[in-house]
């Protein structure tokens, strides 16, 4: 499109692109450079005064294109976007939205749905070439297949959060350890003993691969049910009860491994009546109170909404 423009030496140019802004005389279109000028637009109107060299022309422009607004939710995992299917969305255009947005990403997969024991995604690849990435958070690197492996790069804070509670010398049952974010971050910033299970064998694969990945020494992975390898264990320090479908099933077996003083992180998907979380923290203090001891609750927060009625909530409870 042909515009009046200025043009200017390129020393100036940014002087007069900030007056143009402010008087909104500045149109969405890209600028050219011819040697040391620089030809800038301009919208009709009244013409500022400058206090330095420049002269009026006309020129072609060519409009600056915006990206368009993602319409979708997704998550970042790496180098891949993964996409929450929902009814009537265009994929593809969304797809070619984020690629084109995001540098970074080099994959783009749809996810319908987490299912299964191991509740992993049901996932569709609609860009790249596999479902294996490295995700990086907080000076760690996590090697996954999100086909295989649940991941949520949303519990970064989380993780970080909680390794800032760990003291030096603590035993810790990572009870859901999936490819080991948890553990991997726990023990890269503290010196700690972990047993790590999980009943997914893709999980402790990758778990393995990470510990090796990120030089750690001090993690046991454990494949098999937690129900079962609890037993074995013995006491610890600290559980985290990262399974937030199902955690509450499967409380009343980290009691096998707690003493007093023992603290665990438990999360759970819940309604966010307040009426529903207080009742929740109650049911679990009578479990314990059932095994001869007590269960004293140190703090709880949302992590992240889940649903339009429910969010994930982090608890941090203390036998006493």
């Amino acid at each position: 499109m042909r515009f009046r423009c200025i043009r200017v030496n390129k020393k100036y140019a940014q002087r007069v692109i900030n007056i143009l802004r402010k008087k909104n005389l500045l149109p969405d279109f890209r600028l050219k450079k011819d040697g040391e000028f620089v030809l800038i637009p301009i919208k009709n109107g009244d013409m500022p005064d400058f206090e330095f060299e420049y002269t009026i022309e006309f020129s072609e422009f060519e409009p600056i294109r915006r990206p368009e607004p993602i319409k979708a939710r997704f998550d970042v995992v790496g180098d891949i976007a993964i996409i929450k299917f929902a009814e009537g969305m265009d994929i593809e255009k969304i797809a070619m939205a984020i690629l084109t947005n995001h540098k970074n990403i080099k994959k783009v997969a749809v996810d319908y749905g987490v299912k299964g024991e191991t509740r992993v995604r049901s996932l569709k690849l609609i860009h790249g070439d596999s479902f294996e990435t490295i995700h990086r958070e907080y000076g760690i690197r996590i090697k996954v297949d999100v086909s295989k492996v649940y991941f949520s790069p949303r519990l970064a804070s989380e993780r970080w959060r909680v390794v800032s509670q760990v003291n030096d010398g603590e035993i810790i049952y990572d009870m859901f350890c999936g490819c080991g974010p948890f553990s991997i971050m726990i023990a890269k910033y503290r010196k700690v003993k972990i047993f790590a299970s999980d009943i997914n064998p893709h999980a402790i694969y990758y778990l393995k691969e990470n510990i090796k990945l990120n030089k750690i020494t001090t993690i046991t992975p454990i494949l098999g049910d937690a129900r079962e390898v609890v037993k074995s264990i013995g006491k610890v320090d600290r559980i985290i009860m990262n399974l937030p479908h199902s955690a509450y099933e499967f409380f009343p077996y980290a009691l096998n491994a707690v003493k007093s003083g023992t603290r665990i992180h438990y999360y759970e998907i819940l309604n966010r009546d307040a009426r529903i979380i207080n009742r929740r923290i109650v049911e679990l203090q009578k479990l314990v109170e059932e095994k001869g001891t007590k269960l004293k609750l140190i703090e709880y927060h949302m992590v992240h909404p889940y649903s339009p009625s429910s969010d994930m909530y982090a608890f941090l409870f203390e036998v006493i």
